[in-house]
């Protein structure tokens, strides 16, 4: 008799299409969840409806003028970012594009995270810290103004995920995305040219370095047709906004060789509040950071990373480009902060290495996972009040955008001026002051001196005066003048006066008001006054 035993029941496979719907869910989740994070962590209403101060409303304003002026008005700005505002519908929301590219750097951080694992809960494990540190970090609260400073810091983790991305599965396709992506970027952003190097300078020696000399040959010309690109962007356009005036402007970041290490304490030390944890823990975690992308075989983000500060220190020493600006080197910042969330990853597998030691068979990622929670949590917890900053709160950060008044006080004057009075308008306040003038022709005039380039003139605003004074004893010549010739209008004819409060020529105008009779009319940061004489 022949004894059949039952089969094991066999366990039904989902079909393709519903793996590939839960793999995809599974994906997308994290960046879902960091975009959520993205609208809880700022406070975006806030940032969208602030008024524009001195050095934003030039930019904003350069948006009423025809795209065949764009190549003049876009200034210091590169010139890809002056045209993505001009898509913008409502001249008032124009910070979207700073926000929006904010966003972005965040999910690039996680896909540069994502990729760093093969196995996919470890691989989301990683994009969500990497991604997380950098959106905690307290110096992005700081950057919601109107420049192209949050393009910088995207472009950067953006063509760093991109090496990452090469190096993991090389090909001469993913090298042309590299490329095209640097081209790009340079209409976007200036520092791309610092960020290409250095990241096409990785992808070179990582493969020089292992002898694959088939990959070092494309790297070669990758870098060199990138290196073309960044030219004909810069030289073509970019460098139209270089000028002495700019060039004096920065240099107190323009250090000598026998001035950088002085200039790095310092700087470093005025940076540290921004950065959300001392700066002995940071190094810690970025040496971390740069071991693990060494440890989990991407050698070519590795190297970028090292020759980042390498590059940036001997742009600022040749002063070309300014050294550890809170602006103008907020992309280093990210990538540093980029940096340390790998580097909590690293710490997090150094806990995984040390709780084996107790325990026979430890629950590896949870173990991560936790680690990893109790570091990010921490962070939050000590900076908590830079989230939802409405870029006034004093010890922590006070914006000029926050603290500005420029738009209410035109508005205001716009409506309460009487057909004699005349409008006094301060040098640092009339790129605003024209902005909030929205039913004023203006007429563009170029080139200036000056580290904008360019100005405006509003010809149907005779009643409109903006003294060419800059200390208080040529501030006063010009007021006497104005008054004398308001005295000449009829009785009650006004002066009023609007400038910008926070500029470094306040005191100036402080000095040179003394003699005068000043009468606030409205309340508010910067109050707009009528002047008479004592």
């Amino acid at each position: 008799m022949v004894v059949v035993e039952d089969a094991p029941p066999v366990r039904a496979t989902p079909p393709a299409p519903a793996r590939r719907v839960r793999a995809t869910v599974g994906e997308a989740a994290p960046i879902i969840a960091l975009i959520g994070a993205f609208f809880v962590v700022n406070d975006i209403r806030s940032w969208l409806t602030a008024q524009y101060w001195g050095d934003e409303a030039w930019v904003a304003l350069s948006v009423r003028f025809p795209l065949a002026d764009l190549p003049v008005t876009t200034s210091s700005s590169p010139i890809g970012w002056s045209f993505l505002l001009r898509l913008v519908p409502d001249i008032d929301h124009l910070r979207v594009v700073p926000l929006g590219f904010q966003l972005l750097t965040v999910v690039a951080a996680y896909l540069l995270g994502r990729s760093l694992a093969s196995e996919r809960a470890r691989g989301i494990l990683v994009g969500v810290v990497t991604g997380l540190t950098v959106l905690l970090l307290p110096v992005q609260q700081t950057r919601h103004d109107l420049k192209q400073y949050t393009a910088d810091a995207a472009v950067a983790v953006c063509l760093l995920a991109l090496a990452t991305w090469t190096e993991r599965s090389w090909s001469r396709r993913r090298l042309a995305v590299v490329v095209a992506a640097v081209g790009l970027g340079m209409l976007l952003s200036h520092t791309t040219a610092i960020v290409a190097v250095c990241v096409l300078g990785g992808l070179l020696l990582s493969v020089a370095v292992r002898r694959e000399w088939a990959r070092t040959v494309e790297a070669t010309v990758a870098g060199l047709v990138a290196g073309a690109l960044v030219a004909a962007v810069y030289f073509g356009v970019s460098a139209r906004g270089n000028s002495d005036a700019m060039r004096d402007y920065w240099d107190t970041f323009l250090p000598s060789v026998s001035e950088l290490p002085a200039h790095l304490v310092r700087q470093i030390k005025a940076l540290s509040p921004m950065l959300g944890a001392p700066v002995s823990i940071l190094a810690v975690l970025l040496v971390l950071g740069v071991l693990t992308l060494f440890r989990r075989g991407h050698a070519a983000p590795a190297i970028a990373v090292l020759l980042l500060p390498v590059a940036a220190i001997g742009l600022g020493v040749a002063g070309i480009y300014p050294l550890l600006d809170p602006r103008t080197s907020h992309f280093l910042i990210v990538v540093a902060g980029l940096v340390v969330g790998i580097g909590i990853v690293g710490l997090a597998d150094l806990t995984v290495v040390l709780v084996r030691r107790g325990l026979p068979r430890p629950p590896q990622g949870v173990v991560a996972a936790v680690t990893c929670a109790v570091l990010l949590a921490s962070f939050a917890a000590v900076n908590h009040r830079w989230y939802r900053l409405d870029g006034d709160e004093p010890g922590v950060w006070r914006a000029h955008q926050a603290i500005t008044d420029i738009g209410s006080s035109t508005r205001y004057v716009a409506a309460h001026k009487g057909p004699h009075d005349l409008v006094v308008v301060s040098g640092p306040a009339w790129f605003g002051f024209t902005l909030y003038s929205d039913q004023d022709p203006l007429m563009l005039v170029a080139p200036v001196t000056g580290t904008v380039g360019w100005t405006v003139t509003m010809p149907t605003r005779t009643d409109v005066i903006l003294p060419k004074a800059a200390d208080a004893p040529s501030i006063k010549d010009a007021l006497d003048e104005i008054l004398a010739r308001a005295a000449k209008q009829p009785p009650g004819t006004r002066v009023w006066l609007v400038r910008a409060y926070t500029h470094p020529s306040e005191p100036v105008w402080q000095a040179a008001l003394a003699d005068y009779r000043v009468q606030r009319v409205t309340s508010g940061p910067e109050p707009v006054v009528v002047i008479s004489k004592r």
